[in-house]
């Protein structure tokens, strides 16, 4: 038994160390571009509330100057917003748009012809510009009527700076960045440094795993894993060991019948053995047989010519051999007009009765389908299936050595193909019994068995069910 221990792991390490600081920055970056929009729709927030709320006001102390025509009042009320470097403009213009009083650089003829674009029922203005929406002029104006008994006697019209808002956004969204910087780089260096030893954790444990898994084979059942005490981990090198004690014990179970040596007792001129068997090793298994035959083929192959029975044949053949390697089975021998295939037992697909039962329902089908472009062949197959221990090893034939099965499951498996008629997938009471859950049947009575005598020994298939119920199909 060969344990293993998380050793050799600084490839790994590195390549997860590389995936958390990508996690971590694929986090960070798009926070910190968050934080700076905020930032500037903030800083953009502030502006509009102070303008909106001097708009107000101004509008506000300006109802009696302007019911009175007091141009030098609205002139002096207009004069207090002139230092403020936000505001480019202010006027004050009567319901017919006669303008009473300005300050500023732009021409208020210039903000009258352009449409309206802000609406003061709301504290933000519905129709103000958002940051990077705003557009090429210098200015964004606010305008606030001037009303008196709610009936409107003017408008109050306040400019912002564009390029004072600009400003403003950027100094806000560099302050946010700044503290987002101060806080998130000790952060980020104190998690590069958990991350360092979280990496040498996972891949240790990573490696052990994968590298237990390489070597894990029929061939090499015992190996370990060092025991993690607790996490996933844990759970997954428990699961993995318990396989591979399994696998061990499977291998330990496995009788194993040594064949002693065939010397071929020829000697050469110098004395020297000319060739000689080396011990070869046969194994017991546990298997399923699928045989299959042609029903009538005397009848068929007397009509035609012995070309055609043989081209008929090979594509009866080839079908067969195809759809037992779909379904993780091999020919073993092809006998005249039949053909006996096995499905095998292993570890990690130990359902070979289920394997050879769904095979045998996709033959029938394939044959039926294919029987309809001439080659009546494939219309007269009747299948046997059955189950048991077997020897499989290489047997000696002349200078070749074949792989063979060697077992009862062979002859059971033949007699049952003889009474399957044609279409038809007869099984004994083993495979039944091993796949019940599975398929739809019909017990075959007693007077219809060869030499049986047991009551509903064999079964005739007539489906199995799944999502889809395969039926046989009938000929």
């Amino acid at each position: 038994m060969k344990t293993h221990h998380n050793t050799n792991t600084l490839p790994l390490f590195l390549t997860i160390y590389g995936l958390f600081i990508l996690l971590i920055l694929m986090i960070l970056v798009p926070s910190g571009i968050m934080i700076a929009n905020r930032g500037k729709q903030a800083a953009f927030t502030q502006i509009m509330r102070r303008g909106n709320t001097l708009a107000r006001h101004l509008a506000v102390s300006a109802r009696i100057p302007l019911l009175s025509r007091d141009t030098l009042a609205l002139k002096l009320l207009i004069k207090a917003v002139d230092q403020d470097p936000e505001i480019l403009y202010a006027f004050i213009t009567d319901t017919g748009n006669n303008i009473l009083a300005r300050t500023g650089s732009i021409e208020p003829v210039e903000v009258l012809r352009l449409p309206s674009s802000s609406a003061n029922k709301d504290f933000f203005p519905a129709a103000s510009p958002l940051p990077g929406q705003m557009d090429a002029n210098p200015f964004l104006d606010i305008k606030e009527p001037v009303t008196y008994h709610k009936k409107t006697i003017g408008v109050f019209h306040l400019g912002l700076s564009r390029q004072a808002i600009e400003k403003e956004m950027k100094r806000n969204e560099s302050l946010l960045i700044s503290a987002f910087l101060k806080y998130s780089i000790p952060g980020f260096i104190l998690s590069l440094i958990l991350l360092f030893f979280c990496s040498r954790y996972v891949a240790g444990h990573l490696r052990a795993l994968l590298s237990g898994i390489t070597e894990l084979n029929l061939d090499n059942p015992g190996v370990r894993i060092k025991k993690i005490p607790h996490g996933i981990f844990g759970e997954l090198t428990t699961a993995f060991n318990r396989l591979s004690q399994w696998l061990e014990d499977t291998a330990e179970k496995e009788e194993t019948i040594v064949m002693p040596p065939l010397v071929k007792k020829s000697f050469g001129e110098s004395g020297a053995p000319a060739s000689q068997f080396l011990p070869t090793q046969i194994t017991r298994n546990q298997i399923t047989v699928l045989f299959a035959g042609v029903k009538g083929f005397r009848e068929y192959a007397d009509n035609r010519a012995p070309e055609d029975v043989l081209v008929d044949l090979n594509e009866y053949f080839a079908l067969a051999a195809r759809i037992a390697g779909e379904y993780d089975g091999q020919v073993d021998k092809f006998i005249g007009d039949a053909v006996s295939c096995v499905f095998q037992s292993t570890p990690l697909k130990p359902d070979h009765t289920k394997r050879a039962i769904e095979a045998a329902v996709a033959l029938q089908k394939t044959l039926t389908d294919q029987g309809q472009n001439g080659n009546d062949i494939l219309t007269r197959i009747g299948i046997g299936i059955s189950t048991g221990v077997a020897l499989s090893g290489p047997v000696d034939a002349l200078s070749d050595k074949i792989h063979t099965f060697i077992g009862e499951s062979f002859k059971t498996a033949y007699s049952l193909n003889v009474l399957a008629e044609p279409g038809e997938i007869i099984m004994s009471k083993d495979v039944f019994q091993a796949i019940e859950h599975l398929v739809m049947v019909e017990p075959i009575p007693p007077r219809e068995m060869m030499d049986k005598t047991e009551a509903w020994e064999n079964f005739r298939l007539k489906g199995l069910l799944s999502r889809e119920n395969h039926e046989i199909p009938s000929r």
